[in-house]
């Protein structure tokens, strides 16, 4: 397996902030992705002691951006008041977005390009519209005999895949049947994931970098919305299944549609030492890795794999794990593939519990690793996404 190419310089977090993590429908439904978006930039440039005028580039991933209009993240950035001669960059790479955008940006500094980059993700599932067939452009004159096809462009662009034409809760069960992962411990994973987001945001532990969304004034939502407080393994042994009649998941084991948006901003060993900086982490290294479009909840094995070749690592060498689940099978692979432990992996839950905005996750877990080391006294981590059509994002990190 080729390793990935070092970066040739350092890169470093000195700031992060998020939005919290709306529910589909749910208290951010009107918010465009782009306001979610700026209003984080605007928190990290703050936090950062930086003006949005010292920035040299922004990125953001994005992924279901039909009828969002131009370049989102160039649109993020001047509602945050970055001036028009710094450039921005839409990135989408479906679920891994928010990471390759903070990847792309890590690369840029690596190689001397800019030393100073706000990168992240967005993503407003309630707001994906529903699109027309294309023919409606060019007319049509009755429907007698004939369908009119609507899509929904969260699901077309969003949860399906083109290559197979099935949705990615059916490859999910699929994937959970070749590596024979039983309902009872799929349903285990999702229990703890909100068990474990509740405990987080009681003890406090999410306050640092999720800063409660406002919008005229006025608080929308301070918490992640989606967290079930209630939920227990009586709950979920009822749910029925979700996508095919024999597969383990449910609704329960499945991440939820959410609305998000997250930032960090990065800097050259140059700026942070020249502007003063404080990094909360050092980009160690990153990866990416691919295996057929319906094995994408196993592709983060291989990416990770990669990654930890490539930085010298081992699996016991690595303090705290954050691997997104997109669904429960997600969990259960990292930990019997590669012998991470459950308490070690997504500490403070993870997506079943806090939501799965597509273009937000992969920034969202980056900035909970660091939360997650600062907290319980861990030096080293590494964040890993899957993303549809079967490929993988990983990042590893360390703090300074």
């Amino acid at each position: 397996m080729e390793s990935m190419p070092k970066l040739r310089s350092p890169v470093y977090i000195v700031s992060a902030a998020r939005t919290p993590v709306g529910k589909f429908g749910g208290s951010l439904k009107d918010v465009p992705a782009v306001d979610l978006a700026a209003f984080t930039l605007r928190e990290a440039l703050e936090r950062a002691g930086l003006k949005s005028s010292e920035l040299e580039m922004v990125i953001y991933g994005h992924v279901i951006r039909a009828g969002t209009g131009m370049d989102t993240a160039r649109q993020a950035a001047i509602k945050a008041g970055v001036p028009y001669h710094i450039d921005s960059m839409t990135v989408d790479m479906v679920c891994a977005s928010g990471m390759a955008a903070i990847i792309t940006g890590a690369q840029y500094i690596a190689a001397g390009s800019y030393s100073l980059i706000a990168a992240g993700g967005m993503e407003s599932m309630s707001m994906a519209p529903f699109l027309l067939s294309s023919s409606a452009r060019w007319g049509i004159k009755h429907l007698i005999g004939r369908e009119w096809k609507i899509l929904d462009s969260m699901v077309y662009d969003g949860l399906w895949d083109v290559m197979l034409n099935k949705v990615m809760g059916e490859e999910a069960d699929m994937t959970a049947q070749e590596f024979k992962a039983p309902r009872e411990e799929l349903d285990l994973i999702s229990y703890e994931s909100h068990v474990r987001a509740a405990k987080a945001w009681d003890s406090g532990a999410m306050k640092e970098f999720v800063v409660p969304f406002e919008k005229d004034g006025k608080v929308l939502l301070d918490h992640d919305e989606g967290i079930r407080r209630d939920t227990n393994m009586d709950k979920l042994k009822s749910l029925p299944h979700a996508f095919t009649k024999e597969g383990p998941h449910t609704a329960g084991s499945s991440s939820q549609l959410s609305d998000g948006a997250a930032t960090v901003i990065l800097a050259s060993e140059e700026a942070v030492k020249s502007m003063g900086l404080k990094p909360l982490a050092k980009i160690v290294g990153f990866s990416y890795y691919g295996l057929e479009t319906w094995r994408f909840p196993a592709a983060p094995v291989g990416a990770v794999k990669k990654l930890l070749e490539d930085v010298g690592w081992s699996v016991d060498m690595v303090d705290f794990w954050e691997n997104n689940e997109a669904f429960a099978v997600n969990s259960y692979i990292m930990h019997h593939e590669l012998g991470i432990p459950y308490d070690k992996m997504n500490v403070h839950g993870g997506a079943i519990a806090i939501g799965h905005p597509l273009g937000m996750s992969g920034a969202r877990i980056t900035i909970e690793l660091i939360n997650v080391l600062r907290r319980y006294g861990g030096r080293r981590g590494v964040a890993s996404i899957c993303h549809g059509l079967g490929g993988a994002a990983a990042l590893a990190l360390e703090l300074v």
